[in-house]
């Protein structure tokens, strides 16, 4: 009990300073990320930060080759017709073609425009903040861990070795289907990288973004005959810290389930 009133006090606090000062934090955000007349002009004057590069890389560890994403599966209608957010699976795993496609249908290449690689996914500006990590809890071939999406050459990359189910089942406030997934996307954003271009208005245009690549993933699930939801209630500060951001400069926006069904 004293931990609870220890833990809703600060919070009793915080609301009600956000009370006093006439906006709630969600309705400041609004605000401030408004497109004006006057915030044009002001980026016109005030530089916006520089853009990061456009790849994450990590060098110092081996890359594994995903088969080529070359399914065929239902129609785009019937995906459409079929699909929902499925949260139970059974203990089938998933197999290396099918992550294969669901990391393609995410951030998959899919051409090459004025020296820009084009995406499956669209992207303002065609700045592509997205970086995609995998939560691996049971794939044929691959070792329990969690990977980095490489998609230049659509390769992954692990980058922590060991069973993370129930460390993003309890950052994902306990729900059951982060731990009886096969695989857990997640979707994290260099938020400079729209905002070089952009300045603050890039933050809603990256939220957009994250809805484009959760419904291709949905769509791409439906077709393979996988069940998947999308997860947006989950502790920041844990998971960030899970995938190695620092939860500012880039940070996850959200979560991905996929498993057999």
């Amino acid at each position: 009990m004293i931990k609870i009133k220890i833990i809703i006090i600060p919070i009793f606090i915080l609301s009600f300073l956000s009370i006093a000062n006439g906006a709630t934090t969600g309705e400041t955000f609004h605000e401030e990320t408004k497109l004006t007349w006057t915030q044009i002009l002001k980026d016109l004057i005030i530089p916006n930060p520089a853009k990061p590069p456009q790849f994450k890389e990590y060098n110092d560890k081996p890359k594994i080759v995903m088969p080529a994403p070359e399914y065929k599966g239902i129609s785009l209608e019937d995906a459409l017709t079929k699909r929902r957010s499925i949260r139970e699976y059974s203990k089938n795993p998933l197999t290396l073609p099918e992550v294969s496609q669901l990391l393609f249908s995410a951030q998959g290449i899919t051409g090459k425009q004025f020296g820009t690689l084009l995406r499956t996914a669209p992207s303002a500006g065609a700045l592509y903040p997205f970086e995609i990590y995998i939560i691996v809890n049971d794939v044929e071939t691959l070792k329990k861990g969690i990977y980095h999406y490489s998609v230049r050459d659509h390769t992954i990359i692990l980058i922590k070795e060991g069973d993370f189910r129930k460390d993003v089942m309890h950052a994902a406030l306990d729900q059951e289907m982060m731990k009886d997934a096969g695989v857990v996307f997640v979707l994290s954003a260099i938020f400079d990288r729209v905002r070089s271009k952009y300045g603050e208005r890039g933050y809603r245009y990256t939220y957009m973004e994250a809805g484009h690549i959760s419904q291709n993933i949905y769509l791409q699930a439906t077709s393979l005959g996988l069940g998947s939801v999308v997860i947006g209630a989950f502790i920041d500060n844990d998971i960030n810290e899970l995938v190695g951001v620092d939860g500012k400069k880039e940070a996850v926006i959200a979560l991905h389930a996929v498993g057999k069904i």
